[in-house]
């Protein structure tokens, strides 16, 4: 292989994620709101159950919706704004730099969805001192899966001529929705919104979490055939101008 295409995306993935860590508010959004939201939860409904409650079955729609903001919010939005900031125009701007581009931006955002993985994990286990090495990995393997699955509609995103406020908008409309029709499927529906459920990312993400991959081996093969065709499309049609640019 060329080490043209090893070191490179290596050296921009390393700078994406420093970048990232950098901003403490993207942390706190997207990995502490959710575990204060946990905490509450559980305390609010600790009284009115007394049946144990396994920890996945507790956590399983919080890293579902971890995993989606990691890859809208990290992956999707910044490609948005390297592009809306006029990075990509000036530094990517041939077949071969988006190649490097498109795979240190995945690489980076890989990377950073494991470490917001671990830290909700840490941070939801700690109080319970039930911190198991097994049961880390088997999440984290799920929860990049996860990962994975909402890249898919996340990079299409990026496809569409989009400026940096209307994407954070429809971002977080796409977001919110899919929680939301998730936690309505969780009961008994309508068989027109059992037919949404079922297109829905979050519901298979939350069934992933729970029931594994190897459960999930469909859906699996079909996340990984779609993200390898969808880079192919993304090195040919990725958008570089600014939407600002285009008179």
């Amino acid at each position: 292989m060329d080490f043209y295409f090893v070191s490179r995306p290596a050296l921009l993935a390393a700078l994406f994620i420093k970048e990232q860590l950098r901003e403490p508010v993207a942390l706190f959004w997207t990995v502490v709101s959710p575990v204060v939201t946990y905490y509450l939860l559980t305390y609010a409904r600790a009284p009115l159950s007394g049946e144990a409650v396994d920890y996945l079955s507790k956590t399983s729609w919080f890293y579902a919706f971890v995993s989606s903001n990691v890859a809208l919010f990290g992956l999707a939005f910044y490609i948005v704004g390297r592009r809306e900031s006029g990075f990509l125009r000036s530094f990517v701007y041939t077949d071969r730099t988006k190649v490097v581009f498109l795979i240190g931006q995945f690489s980076a955002y890989s990377v950073v969805s494991i470490l917001y993985c671990s830290v909700f994990y840490i941070l939801t286990r700690i109080f319970s001192g039930e911190f198991d090495v097994a049961e880390y990995l088997v999440i984290v393997g799920r929860f990049y899966v996860c990962f994975l699955l909402f890249s898919i509609p996340a990079l299409l995103l990026t496809l569409v001529p989009l400026g940096f406020q209307n994407a954070s908008t429809l971002f977080s409309i796409l977001s919110l929705t899919m929680l939301a029709l998730g936690i309505i499927s969780m009961g008994p529906v309508s068989p027109a919104l059992a037919i949404v459920g079922f297109f829905n990312p979050m519901w298979w993400a939350n069934k992933i979490m729970l029931d594994g991959v190897v459960e999930c081996g469909l859906v699996f093969w079909v996340v990984a055939i779609s993200l390898v065709f969808l880079f192919l499309v993304m090195c040919r049609y990725l958008l570089i101008d600014p939407v600002w640019s285009r008179y």
